[in-house]
C-alpha cells in the first residue's frame, strides 16, 4: 500500500512540475506571448524605445518549474534570454540580443511583465 501511495505521489508531482505558463505578458512598451507544450515554449517578445523596436521569436525550453531559456538555433547568433515565471509575473533577462533590436532599443526586452488577465464573458 505504501508503494502505491509513493508511485501516485510521484506521478502527480511529475505532471504538475511544469504548470502552464501560456499567455500574454505586458509591460510599458513591451509584450511577451507564450504558448506552452510540455517543456517547450514558443515565445514572441516585442519591445520598443521610441521608434526603435526589438523582436525575438523562437523556442525556449523549461529549465525547471519556474524558468525557461531561449538560445538561437543559428550557431552564429549568441542571443540568449532567460524567462522567470512566478505568480502571474514574468521577468525577462537577455544577453547579446542587440542583433534583434533597432539602434536604441537594445535592452528594452529586459524587465518585468505582468500576465494579461482574460475577461470572462
Amino acid at each position: 500500500m505504501k508503494q502505491i501511495f509513493i508511485i501516485v505521489l510521484l506521478v502527480l508531482l511529475a505532471t504538475n512540475a511544469f504548470a502552464d505558463v501560456s499567455g500574454e505578458y505586458n509591460k510599458k512598451n513591451g509584450v511577451v506571448e507564450v504558448k506552452q507544450s510540455g517543456k517547450m515554449l514558443n515565445i514572441s517578445i516585442n519591445s520598443s524605445v521610441g521608434e526603435h523596436v526589438c523582436n525575438l521569436e523562437g523556442a525556449a525550453l523549461m529549465i525547471d518549474a519556474k524558468r525557461a531559456a531561449y538560445t538561437s538555433e543559428d550557431n552564429t547568433d549568441t542571443c540568449t534570454a532567460v524567462l522567470n515565471f512566478a505568480g502571474g509575473v514574468l521577468k525577462v533577462t537577455t544577453k547579446d540580443c542587440e542583433g534583434v533590436c533597432g539602434m536604441n532599443a537594445a535592452g528594452s526586452m529586459d524587465g518585468t511583465y505582468r500576465k494579461k488577465v482574460s475577461k470572462k464573458k
